[in-house]
């Protein structure tokens, strides 16, 4: 029986290398610091009653508000258009129905156990990936997870995800547990991950199609029929639970807003001064060209031509079924799968985080062959991961003097370039070009020569 975690590796780093150990020290330091000055900052908010307009999570509160309106039959989701249409409620009622407990214990409990719970989701995503990498005998993979423990630590998604309390990083555990059942074609916990998913953010079921392009067929169509038996069931326990009549409501609401969505977000222009946050493909393009119908279809096109290569692909896969089988096509499913939510968040209108990337940066540092492209990879990735610290730095020497509009931090790169974005499409592009290759080939390649963590990292 494998394992749950085996930390030889990190064992390995930590007695081979004295750079790693004072960075890793230095990380846990700024660990420590962060996550207390954050529980400092949220017990002085809730000591002072400032659930408002102090640092109470805002995304929190909007499933707390959601959970509220569901109890009290009132509407979960926007009625009309107003300007600040991210703070309003976008998942299905399930999930509003899920966070009615927390109604029940004060907000002050509510926020210091989702905090507590997005750290131990944080810590399960790393030591699964590890999970994962066993099992698919990568052990280059797990010992650069070990060797990038410091990034993981202070990767910016998570603090920034721990600010708000929003599910980025549940989500990014959830898509991963959902991607081991997948790829190990365990049909029971697939259905449940994917049911769970499905109530959240249903683009997160990227992993879904990987059976599909791998041409395991029967088990792609058990899967699919179950996940709906499972949807339609929680849908009809939702409705039975809050009401058939306004549970229906809310359902049609919920589909309507999705399908208005683009048209009422209030996207950021030159005037504004920066970006902002969204990073997605069309806020990039409506950032240079202006807001108009126009410009929309633009941004659609350029998602279009950008997906194209990926539909390529995927074609000629499902042109040869079969291909690739045990172990070989586990990895290729993994590949297929980080592809996938990199597709989904090109074509997203909203992104403002890519949680999932820091699992991906690790897998492509251990299997890109090029030095030249690992180098790319940190190049692009890094940046990015450091962002929080960058931002931290720099409350530090400013103060509120360097915020804008009480929301970003001035000296902020990732308000004034597409950062996110760089990061996903550098990513998308090296994934894609793997498995085009790996569609070549019909024997097993040799294994690389064997590089310690460090060499391969470079």
């Amino acid at each position: 029986m494998m394992k749950f975690y085996d930390a030889s590796y990190l064992r390995q780093q930590w007695s081979g290398s004295k750079v790693f150990r004072r960075v890793l020290i230095v990380s846990v330091i700024y660990f420590v610091l962060r996550l207390l000055l954050q529980v400092m900052l949220l017990a002085g908010s809730l000591y002072e009653g400032e659930t408002e307009d102090g640092f109470y999570p805002a995304d929190l509160q909007i499933y707390l508000d959601a959970a509220e309106h569901l109890a009290n039959g009132e509407h979960l989701y926007l009625q009309g258009s107003l300007e600040r249409l991210e703070e309003h409620y976008p998942y299905a009622p399930p999930f509003a129905l899920a966070f009615r407990p927390f109604l029940w214990i004060s907000p002050n409990a509510t926020a210091f156990l989702h905090t507590a719970l997005h750290v131990v989701a944080y810590a399960l995503l790393y030591l699964w990936w590890d999970r994962i990498f066993t099992h698919l005998k990568l052990d280059r993979a797990r010992a650069l997870l070990a060797w990038t423990l410091p990034v993981w630590i202070v990767f910016s998604p998570f603090w920034g995800d721990l600010n708000y309390l929003n599910i980025y990083i549940p989500m990014a555990l959830l898509g991963t547990l959902f991607l081991e059942a997948v790829i190990r074609e365990r049909l029971g916990w697939s259905v449940l991950w994917l049911a769970i998913i499905l109530q959240i953010k249903p683009h997160w079921a990227f992993a879904a199609a990987v059976p599909l392009l791998l041409g395991h067929y029967r088990f792609f169509l058990r899967l699919l029929g179950w996940t709906a038996v499972a949807y339609v069931a929680t849908a009809g326990a939702t409705l039975l639970i809050v009401g058939p009549e306004y549970g229906w409501d809310q359902y049609g609401e919920y589909v309507r807003f999705l399908g208005r969505l683009r048209n009422d977000f209030p996207w950021r222009g030159t005037d504004d001064g920066f970006l902002g946050y969204n990073h997605s493909i069309t806020q990039i393009v409506v950032y240079i060209l202006g807001t108009s119908a126009a410009t929309l279809r633009l941004a659609t096109v350029v998602k279009l031509l950008l997906l194209i290569p990926l539909v390529v692909v995927a074609i000629r896969y499902l042109r040869r079924p079969g291909l690739h089988a045990g172990l070989e096509a586990e990895r290729l499913g993994v590949e297929w799968a980080f592809v996938l939510y990199l597709g989904a968040f090109i074509w997203l209108d909203m992104v403002w985080e890519t949680s999932l990337g820091i699992a991906i940066f690790v897998y492509l540092l251990a299997v890109l062959d090029g030095r030249q492209a690992r180098r790319w990879v940190w190049i692009v990735f890094l940046p990015y991961a450091l962002l929080d610290l960058w931002q931290m730095l720099s409350y530090l020497a400013l103060g509120d003097a360097g915020l804008i509009d009480d929301a970003y931090v001035a000296t902020d790169p990732s308000i004034y370039l597409p950062m996110i974005m760089f990061v996903i499409l550098l990513f998308y592009g090296l994934l894609l070009r793997r498995l085009w290759q790996a569609a070549e080939v019909t024997a097993p390649a040799p294994e690389p020569r064997v590089e310690t963590a460090g060499q391969q990292a470079r």
